[in-house]
């Protein structure tokens, strides 16, 4: 029995009547802008597009003026970095991008964007769930914070024209060959691109990315860590980790504190929402409440917000791609 066709990743258009484009979008990933009004046909829209496992990247221009509306929110955080024209995302206030400005967008909060004076950009958007995931095994522990990114920046600064000069890798002729050769490229590229924006694009994180890889830290801690991650569920108060690791319960906050960076309980709140999540994203998983109290959340609504805070999408959303409730 032959393998299944390998999905393709990678769309190029020559200068396609904006109705023409739209279709062959369509048949290469689906109509993920089903609910939006279409663009008038006189837009013209030509450039490399790909997506790959929750990552996009592309090499575009547009000629004419045209609005895309968002009826619904998206979960993804969009970089852009324009070439010509101008792009405008309306949100709380008001994003504009034109050469040598750059944005950092959450599309959570995006209801429109305006494409004039023929705009051409490089841009790539991650779902903030896989910038979650990366970062937390980038810095090596769990991320409950939101990630934010600055939302405007200065593209003469080098670093973001090397963010520039791997989409032309990624989206140039000579990378198709190793795109399409095997199952890891693609991978390897979704992760390099998502590195890309974590390294260069500064957020509140970026300080403890550029930080030096931390001391060792003592067996008490080390003891302490190893019992939570091996028993997420269990709520255990400081005195008793404590008494576990045979020191008092000042030494082992004072350990946590300067060789973990966070406080016992914070540390617990991390490892308890990151088994959640690997829980949820699996296929068939248990409902949101049942994962919420298999890891020690008794409040479900506490869990939720926590949650939604620390990967920008709900529990139920990443169950059932929000089809599915509490």
């Amino acid at each position: 029995m032959s393998p299944p066709p390998r999905q393709t990743i990678i769309l190029r258009s020559e200068n396609l009547h904006a109705e023409d484009f739209g279709a062959l979008f369509s048949r290469f990933f689906g109509n993920r802008y089903a609910d939006s009004p279409p663009i008038p046909s006189s837009i013209i829209i030509g450039g490399v597009y790909g997506r790959h496992d929750g990552v996009s990247f592309r090499r575009m221009h547009y000629h004419g003026d045209f609005t895309v509306t968002f009826p619904e929110p998206q979960d993804e955080i969009t970089f852009v970095i324009p070439t010509a024209g101008k792009i405008v995302f309306n949100h709380r206030t008001e994003s504009v991008g034109v050469a040598q400005v750059g944005l950092a967008i959450d599309k959570a909060d995006i209801r429109s964007m305006r494409f004039l004076d023929d705009h051409a950009q490089h841009g790539i958007s991650v779902s903030r769930a896989q910038l979650t995931e990366r970062l937390a095994a980038l810095l090596g522990r769990p991320v409950v914070q939101k990630i934010v990114f600055e939302p405007v920046v200065d593209l003469h600064t080098a670093a973001y024209g090397g963010i520039k000069a791997l989409i032309d890798l990624a989206t140039g002729t000579e990378f198709d060959l190793l795109l399409n050769s095997g199952t890891l490229m693609p991978s390897r590229l979704r992760e390099m691109l998502i590195d890309a924006v974590l390294e260069a694009w500064p957020h509140n994180f970026t300080e403890a990315l550029r930080q030096p890889a931390p001391r060792v830290a003592p067996r008490h801690v080390k003891l302490a860590m190893a019992f939570i991650q091996a028993h997420p569920e269990q709520l255990v108060s400081g005195v008793e980790l404590a008494r576990l690791s045979n020191v008092s319960q000042r030494a082992l906050q004072e350990g946590f504190r300067r060789f973990v960076g966070m406080s016992i309980v914070a540390y617990q709140r991390q490892v308890r929402l990151a088994r959640a999540f690997e829980a949820l994203r699996q296929r068939h998983s248990a409902s949101v409440t049942e994962v919420a109290l298999r890891f020690g959340f008794s409040n479900v609504g506490r869990f939720c917000q926590y949650f939604q805070q620390a990967y920008g999408v709900s529990p139920a959303q990443l169950r059932g791609a929000g089809l599915i409730g509490l």
